[in-house]
């Protein structure tokens, strides 16, 4: 009985040995597919693009060099700006023209918008919070979970493709002001740039925020037109002091 128990234990032991080093396989191919290697090589990135809601549609462009990052959004003839130097943040105010210092939350959604693939493009740094959920799926094709706990405890999923290993979706489960919400994101499009497979469109839905009495905010679509590697970024165009010229 003793050796039985034994033999139980060592499988029971080699069966979680393997599980952890498929979820280690999927996410090795998936950075190798994404070329994640030359984006972290890359210096700066140059993006521009546009957001489409409904019938409206707004242009922008993202200076990323290394942690710092200025975004610039032109809707409707207003102009929106946004830095951060690497340790605060500041925005224009569409409507007072003032500069403004952003919050904590602000800055955190500011870098995750401008992230080409989401959080796994940083994989290795949230290792410990990932766990691989097995097959699912996802419009008719069968794709990996992945499973993400953030330090707060929302959860992300992640959907990669077992044939190309690229990003098709993630969805997110978020709190706001004591309301939950779901956040999808759907990634297509995809494009090779400089080694880096990136997805030049991405359609974003967001369940759960309260808008015009409803519980259901519709579709929303951004769509680059070109993204460009190792541009020269003057450190100027970081600083709070930009945003008042």
């Amino acid at each position: 009985m003793k050796r039985l128990g034994f033999f139980f234990t060592l499988l029971l032991l080699s069966g979680m040995w393997l599980y952890g080093q498929s979820l280690d396989d999927i996410l090795t191919r998936h950075g190798k597919a994404m070329g994640y290697d030359q984006l972290s090589a890359a210096k700066s990135i140059l993006i521009k693009g546009k957001n489409t809601r409904g019938s409206g549609e707004s242009s922008f462009t993202v200076w990323v060099k290394g942690k710092k990052v200025r975004y610039e959004s032109d809707f409707m003839n207003r102009k929106m700006l946004q830095v951060y130097d690497g340790e605060k943040g500041w925005f224009l105010s569409p409507r007072t023209g003032n500069v403004q210092e952003m919050s904590q939350r602000q800055i955190k959604a500011l870098r995750e918008r401008v992230l080409l693939f989401g959080l796994l493009s940083h994989w290795k740094d949230i290792r410990n919070n990932l766990s691989y959920k097995g097959k699912t799926d996802l419009e008719g094709t069968a794709v990996y979970k992945i499973k993400y706990v953030r330090p707060d405890a929302s959860v992300t999923w992640f959907y990669i493709d077992p044939d190309s290993y690229v990003l098709l979706k993630e969805t997110s489960k978020l709190s706001f002001n004591g309301n939950e919400m779901k956040r999808s994101v759907v990634f297509s499009n995809y494009k090779k740039v400089n080694g880096v497979m990136i997805p030049f469109s991405r359609k974003m839905m967001m369940e759960g925020m309260p808008q015009g009495g409803g519980r259901r905010r519709g579709p929303g679509t951004i769509s680059y037109t070109s993204v460009d590697f190792n541009v020269n970024m003057n450190d100027a165009l970081f600083t709070k002091e930009s945003l008042s010229k």
